[in-house]
This record gives structure tokens, sequence and C-alpha cells, in this order.
């Protein structure tokens, strides 16, 4: 359970990076008080290597709550991104690459921002995982960690508990998947919804991660969700997955409930509706042809399954995401 979230001051970092988290961290905070649920204690806090100020890009000082040294244990660590070639702040903030270290083999998670990323890859806990940063500093970076497996034409990486995005904007993106792996699906769809729905892609569609299809060592499985994901569209049997499984009826769901979480249908309607997401933004077709398009037949239940799984219609968040698009006077 999430109970104390730090995130990193430092100087001529970009403030954006921090405060897009910081803002949907409380709204978060602010809707468990709400449903008077029981894991509303976790609280935020910044912290600095060095007590003073901090002035980040633009001259916006920012005064930090405690000093890292002070911080003996956290849940998260939010790692903003810092402005340019971030080889000074390496050179001047050993301190704060050992804590960051030191936070994550005591069981904390990690978002890190653009180049902020180097402050994780200099302390070691990215070496043999896959990662991303800000495109400008990728050459550098590859030369710099040559054991950081770096993914350069993604925005975003997760290994284990390490998450990684390229740009301010991704990492809005990013926090977003974490509330949903934290808090659940619903509450990562209110907070997308409140601060605009455009804020983000599918975070399934767009992360390079460590585990492929899944965030799972189960091969049969893994080789079924990918079968499932390139064949959207058509409808399967029970006995047919299992069969390509490997397995009996009975083991195949057994196994797929245990490491997927839901069953093989759930699995199969939240994948066809993020491919909806897409259609929705990108492409003229009708609710009714997308429903079509994608497998669903009646575009009734298509409604329905989007509406249970998005928190909205499809006419609802077609609505949304275009709805900032400029238009001619």
């Amino acid at each position: 359970m999430l109970q104390h979230v730090t995130v990193l001051l430092v100087d001529q970092m970009l403030a954006s990076s921090i405060a897009i988290p910081i803002e949907m961290l409380e709204a978060v905070r602010a809707r468990l008080q709400v449903a008077r649920q029981g894991n509303v204690s976790f609280h935020i806090e910044t912290g600095v290597a060095r007590s003073g100020d901090v002035v980040s890009l633009g001259g916006l000082k920012l005064c930090p709550d405690r000093a890292l040294a002070d911080i003996e244990s956290t849940s998260l660590v939010v790692v903003p991104a810092l402005w340019r070639n971030p080889r000074r702040v390496l050179q001047t903030h050993g301190s704060v690459i050992r804590w960051i270290a030191e936070q994550y083999r005591q069981g904390a998670s990690v978002i890190s921002v653009g180049t902020g990323v180097c402050l994780l890859a200099a302390s070691g806990i990215l070496d043999g995982k896959p990662a991303t940063t800000h495109w400008h500093y990728q050459d550098r970076f590859a030369a710099d960690y040559p054991d950081v497996l770096l993914q350069r034409q993604h925005l975003l990486t997760q290994a284990g508990r390490i998450y990684c995005a390229a740009s301010v904007n991704s990492g809005a993106d990013m926090v977003i998947h974490f509330i949903g792996q934290t808090w659940g699906r619903d509450m990562a769809l209110q907070i997308e919804q409140q601060f605009s729905p455009e804020v983000r892609q599918p975070f399934e569609n767009r992360v390079y991660s460590d585990g492929e299809d899944s965030h799972h060592a189960d091969e049969s499985i893994a080789l079924v969700q990918g079968w499932m994901r390139q064949y959207l569209r058509e409808p399967f049997s029970l006995a047919q997955l299992a069969d390509k499984a490997g397995l009996s009826e009975r083991q195949f769901m057994r196994r797929f409930k245990q490491v997927v979480g839901v069953t093989p249908l759930v699995y199969q309607q939240a994948i066809r509706c993020q491919a909806a997401r897409e259609l929705l933004q990108h492409s003229n077709l009708s609710v009714a042809d997308i429903a079509q398009e994608l497998g669903f037949g009646d575009s009734s239940y298509f409604i329905r399954i989007f509406r249970r799984l998005q928190g909205q219609t499809p006419g609802e968040f077609r609505k949304k995401v275009r709805g900032k698009l400029f238009t001619s006077s």
C-alpha cells in the first residue's frame, strides 16, 4: 500500500515534471477521502539533497519539505526532468543517486521523467533493464550507460517497479498508469477525465515492458495473449485458447485468471476497447463501424462494454478528445 511519496527537487529542473504527478496524486487522495476508504494515509513530501530553496528552470523558487537524509523510507520516488545536459547534476548529487538506489532496494517504486532517468542509470538500478529518456539525450545516454537497455522508439518503459517517461507529457501518461495499478482502473479513469481525457493514450499500447505482452512469466498464457492481440476481432472458444496454450480447459482458465487477473473474455473486451479509443480519436468511423471493425458486432453491446470499462460512452469519449481541436473562424 502506498504510504509516502517523495518528490525530488533539483536546481534547473522542469517544475512541470513534478507539478503534474503531485496534482494527480492529490486528486486521488481527495477522492479516497470522499469515499471514506481506509487507504488515504499516504502523504507527499518534496525532498532535497541540501538545505535551502531550489530554483527551477525559469527562476521559480521551490521550498522543499525535508532533506533526503531525513527520509529513511518512502513508497514512491518521483524524479524530475532535468534541463539540457544532466552531467552537472550527476557530478554534484552523488548522495541523491545513492538515496534513490537505497529506497528502490527497500521496495520503493520510482517514476522518472526525461533526462532525470540518468539519476537512476547512474545508481545502477537500471542495469539490464529497459528504459527511455528524452530524445535529444539518447545517444549520450547509450554511451554513458551501456548496461541499460535503451528503448529509443518508446516514450514509456516499465521494468518492475521502475517507470521511465521520455517527456513531461509522457510523465502524465505514466502517472495515470501508476494510479491504475495502485488503486484500480476506475480511479485511473476518474483522474484521467478530471485532468482531460487526451492527457494520455492507453498505456498498454505504448509502453515497452520487460514483460512484453504481460507482466508475468507464464509463457503459455503470454502466447495466448499475443494471439488475442494479433487477431483482435476474431471470436474464440475456450477450447481453442486452451489448445494454443497446450493446457486443458480447466488448467487454462485457472492459470489465465491467476496471472492476468481477469477471464479471457474480459481481457478481450479490454484490448478491443483500447483499440476503439484510437479509432474514436483518430478516425471518422462511426460508432457502429468501429464496433464491426473490432468484432463487437452489435453497436449497443460495444457501447455497453466501452462505458463499463472506460467510464463513458464512445460518443462522449470522442467528443472530449476532439473538443480542443482548433477550428477556423
